[in-house]
């Protein structure tokens, strides 16, 4: 029953002038017949706000091949070369508040970058450069790493104001080890007197636990190389582009997505939309779907729109209040 009909019958019965048979009325107290409108209220909110962030997840997360999302498991370290002065600070330190406001820890001075922001004046050139020098920081070569071969010839060549290439990492949610492979690892043979505990399985291996209920492995991002070009973001201001290199820097982002439809700073550079000029309620729930707690282990689209949905509900109850 709808909240509308709910709400007309309640009201229709409360005008009813018709005696009642004594026979036929309800014997529970009135206050225990009470409906939980607001309850009721609520779900129906929750629902909604859940079918409208399914789509969008499913349009905008492009994880690795073969495997669910990826995130940041708990620290970013952010380095923006080729930019000095004020732009380079605030574009790190945006990308770092933002990193910190969905609760993780942020580098300070000095530490091994893993959100690299290189800006330059010919993206495609740089992006072929560094794919000819160091290969093997794009493509792993184990499964449930990257997107593979024909997304990084796109990223080569997209020609894009901004483009980005997120390598993640299938991990052990118990050890937080490797599930998989990497090329030039040694193959894993057991120690002498066999596997009595994790740290036994080596550099990579995964602790199974009987259960088809539980996933025990997590993909967890280790690097993102995001390059501005500045000659086709040309016009675009400090503000909305730092806010955009942010999103793509945290989150698996399919260049591709189609994002017109909905508030998001996404759509900085999607031809006929009306961008925001800065991150939106819409994106922070976004944000907040991905990196709640609820989502360590499983990070399917249902349970990432679960995560947005409540941030957008609360986030309207507390417009509310004010």
């Amino acid at each position: 029953m709808s909240v509308l009909i709910l709400a007309l019958t309640m009201a229709l019965a409360a005008q009813d002038p018709s005696p009642q048979d004594p026979a036929r009325q309800d014997p529970t107290p009135p206050a225990e017949r009470s409906t939980p409108v607001e309850d009721i209220v609520v779900e129906g909110r929750q629902r909604d706000a859940r079918e409208r962030a399914i789509p969008y997840v499913r349009e905008v997360i492009a994880p690795a091949r073969r495997s669910e999302p990826a995130r940041w498991p708990d620290h970013v370290c952010v380095q923006v070369m080729n930019l000095e002065g004020e732009a380079a600070r605030y574009l790190a330190d945006r990308v770092s508040t933002v990193a910190s406001d969905v609760g993780l820890t942020v580098g300070e001075g000095g530490c091994e970058p893993n959100i690299l922001i290189a800006v330059t004046d010919d993206g495609d050139r740089m992006a072929r450069e560094l794919v000819e020098a160091r290969p093997r920081q794009f493509v792993l070569g184990s499964a449930g790493t990257d997107r593979g071969r024909l997304a990084l010839d796109a990223f080569q060549t997209s020609g894009a104001p901004v483009r980005w290439w997120h390598v993640s990492m299938p991990v052990d949610i118990y050890t937080g080890r490797p599930s998989v492979r990497v090329p030039g690892q040694p193959v894993f043979s057991a120690p002498i007197g066999g596997i009595t505990k994790p740290s036994d399985l080596g550099n990579y291996g995964q602790v199974v636990v009987g259960s088809r209920l539980t996933n025990h492995s997590r993909n967890d991002l280790q690097q993102v190389i995001v390059i501005i070009d500045v000659a086709a973001a040309d016009g675009t201001g400090l503000i909305e582009l730092a806010d955009y290199v942010a999103m793509v820097a945290l989150v698996q982002v399919d260049p591709d997505a189609e994002t017109r439809g909905y508030d998001t700073i996404l759509n900085l550079f999607t031809e006929g939309a009306t961008p925001p000029p800065h991150m939106t309620d819409w994106d922070w729930a976004f944000l907040t779907g991905l990196y709640t707690d609820e989502v360590l282990s499983s990070r399917g689209v249902g349970t990432i729109a679960d995560g947005m949905a409540r941030e957008i509900i609360s986030g309207g109850e507390e417009a509310a209040d004010e």
